[in-house]
């Protein structure tokens, strides 16, 4: 083949991976802005994000292999994840700072040179570790008096008892008799969760310390 061919092939080829670029970007430009959207971008902002995905891909030669994606939801799952980790390094480069950048600077001695303790106010992992205990202890007596409730057609008793826990026992809204009297119970139904989750804990404990 002579140089003239080489160069013409060069060329044919070259168009090629350009069409195949130019295809990808009009058939997934919508979606991607969207994803780059829901994501926390502006709309500009998202657009210059999939425009600098393409030019990535395309100096890259990774354009080919996605065009080379024949069904097309596997060719957007792979310009999804791409599109993910370019939007992860874009945040990072913009909210990189400098060494000690953001960092408060204070003396660890007083007014007359002596030395300040500085108390470690973290919890320790004891405290941590009881804290995902009742943490899950209430998480799954929540789940158990939810489903309760609603397999009894009392959804309007376990979204005024979840009112109930987020505002700390202050109705939003009057409440007739007959619901008073059912959120009442309810709490009674969740207190006995809570303690029977406390007590199966407690025999788990016991029968592995035996």
């Amino acid at each position: 083949m002579h140089l003239g061919e080489d160069h013409a092939a060069s060329h044919t080829t070259d168009s090629s991976a350009l069409n195949a670029a130019s295809m990808l970007y009009v058939r997934h430009w919508p979606v991607l802005c969207a994803f780059a959207r829901a994501r926390g971008c502006e709309v500009h902002d998202a657009e210059d994000a999939v425009q600098e995905l393409f030019a990535k891909l395309v100096a890259q030669g990774q354009h080919e292999r996605a065009a080379a994606i024949v069904d097309h939801g596997e060719q957007a799952a792979f310009l999804f994840a791409r599109l993910r980790t370019h939007l992860i390094k874009r945040w990072q480069h913009r909210t990189r700072q400098r060494r000690g950048g953001g960092v408060v600077c204070f003396s660890l001695s007083d007014e007359n040179g002596a030395n300040i303790d500085v108390m470690d106010a973290r919890p320790t992992p004891d405290c941590e570790l009881d804290r995902d205990w009742a943490r899950g202890v209430i998480e799954r007596a929540l789940n158990c008096i939810c489903a309760e409730l609603h397999q009894q057609g009392r959804a309007d008793v376990w979204d005024c008892l979840e009112g109930n826990l987020i505002e700390g026992c202050r109705a939003s809204r009057p409440l007739s008799g007959a619901l008073r009297t059912a959120l009442h119970r309810a709490k009674r139904r969740l207190r006995a969760l809570i303690l029977a989750e406390c007590r199966e804990d407690e025999n788990i404990l016991h029968a592995a310390l035996a």
